[in-house]
């Protein structure tokens, strides 16, 4: 009975940690990156892309295949041959009708191919290998994103669970005032609309606390969303909220480097398969040069008597060699080529504008970070101002010697210092990262 007590205990232990889990930063990004829906398809967008170009490949490789056939006319067809071509003496407007061929004919042959040159085939070789390239870049892409996503829910998680800690704090403070403040009104001390500015100042800040509980719920369900899991499962994060503000605050300003970005790589790429689809058109006024071989064999008669041990085969083999030179299109090649080339044009010039755009956000995103860096200090010195004062005047109401009005707008202060604080902590995070992404890391 204690062995099955025990094992029942394990199960339920072990059913408790699988809903369970906890994650550092990094730890959720490594676990989104291996379950979010967007990056398998990423993935399975450069398996296709491989099987893309191994269908490419395949065109040069010789092409083999067999076939099998077998003919019957139920009623062989009749051809009229002048008579003369047997009797001399018969008159031209003469014809004998004769039958020329056999009901059965069963045939087998096995024809191979070998492509010599193509330059369409050489110019899709290298476009197959620079899609392939693109397939991976747009893969690293959508995992930064990714990663971005995660890393901003994750901070939006420590932050609504901060915000929610601090009011949770605050409103016991108040709640025990609350009980003061009907105690001094049961003795006479203050009067009942004292008791009412307090009621109605916790049940303001009561009102912010289910606001922000609720917020907190829901940043949390869209990270587990975001990363992989069941919403009925729960997550720790174990990065605290200090830790990650401190290694943001602690920066070194860099030059960007564009060309780390996976934007102007994915328009680099672009380019050269406009490049290459010019020059695909162009291949199309080149020679096209195969060859080929086959061999067979067939039988005929009256009956079929394909499978019979007496049946009589007569063998035929055939090689060649194709060369088709293209020699007027009706223009329609000089327009195909002209189209790419305004295609490729048009690739150089987005190259040039996203260049430039990442240099832009570049900039933008170091002023951001260092204007965010500012106005941190700024609002946790507001924050520090605030806290003494609401501190100061809830000693002095507990005194008597400030009304409930001063509190009121003291704690009303200090809750508006706090949301700020916490904003100003939100945009540093973001900013920073934004900023590390625009150096292209």
């Amino acid at each position: 009975m204690t062995k099955k007590i025990i094992f029942l205990g394990c199960c339920m232990l072990s059913f408790i940690l699988r809903g369970q889990h906890s994650f550092s930063l990094e730890e959720a990004q490594s676990f989104g990156l291996q379950n979010n829906i967007e990056i398998q398809n990423a993935y399975l967008n450069v398996k296709h892309a491989s099987k893309q170009m191994l269908e490419t490949v395949s065109i040069g490789l010789p092409q083999i295949h067999a076939e099998a056939q077998w003919q019957n006319f139920p009623e062989v067809p009749t051809s009229l041959v002048p008579a003369s071509q047997f009797d001399p003496n018969a008159p031209d407007d003469v014809y004998a009708e004769m039958q020329f061929g056999i009901p059965h004919t069963t045939t087998g042959s096995i024809t191979a191919s070998q492509l010599i040159f193509n330059g369409s085939y050489i110019v899709g070789l290298k476009a197959a290998k620079s899609f392939m390239n693109f397939a991976k870049i747009s893969k690293d892409l959508t995992e930064s994103q990714i990663k971005d996503s995660i890393t901003t829910a994750y901070f939006n998680v420590l932050i609504a669970q901060e915000s929610h800690e601090f009011l949770k704090n605050i409103v016991q403070v108040h709640k025990d005032i609350v009980t003061e403040t009907e105690e001094r009104y049961n003795n006479g001390f203050v009067e009942d609309i004292e008791v009412d500015r307090m009621a109605m100042v916790l049940a303001k800040m009561e009102m912010q606390y289910n606001n922000v509980q609720r917020q907190s719920e829901i940043t949390e369900a869209y990270l587990k969303l975001i990363i992989g899991i069941p919403l009925t499962e729960t997550v720790t994060l174990t990065d605290s909220l200090q830790s990650l503000l401190d290694t943001s605050v602690d920066f070194k300003l860099e030059k960007a480097q564009v060309k780390n970005r996976l934007e102007y790589q994915i328009a680099d790429l672009n380019i050269e398969l406009k490049k290459l689809d010019m020059r695909r058109y162009q291949t199309d006024k080149l020679p096209k040069i195969a060859a080929f071989a086959s061999i067979g064999s067939s039988t005929m008669g009256s009956e079929f008597s394909a499978f019979e041990d007496n049946a009589k085969w007569y063998p035929n083999q055939l090689i060649g060699l194709k060369i088709t030179l293209p020699i007027f299109d009706g223009l329609g090649g000089t327009a195909r080529i002209q189209k790419a080339r305004i295609k490729y044009e048009q690739a150089k010039n987005e190259k040039l504008l996203i260049t430039q755009s990442l240099e832009l956000a570049h900039l933008a995103a170091q002023s951001n970070y260092l204007n965010a860096i500012s106005n941190l200090n700024h609002q946790e010195n507001n924050l520090e101002l605030s806290k003494k004062i609401y501190e100061k005047t809830m000693t002095k109401y507990k005194e008597g010697l400030v009304s409930s009005i001063e509190l009121s707008q003291a704690g009303t202060d200090y809750l508006e210092t706090n949301t700020d604080f916490s904003k100003s902590i939100h945009n540093l995070l973001i900013s920073n990262m934004n900023y590390q992404r625009s150096l292209g890391k």
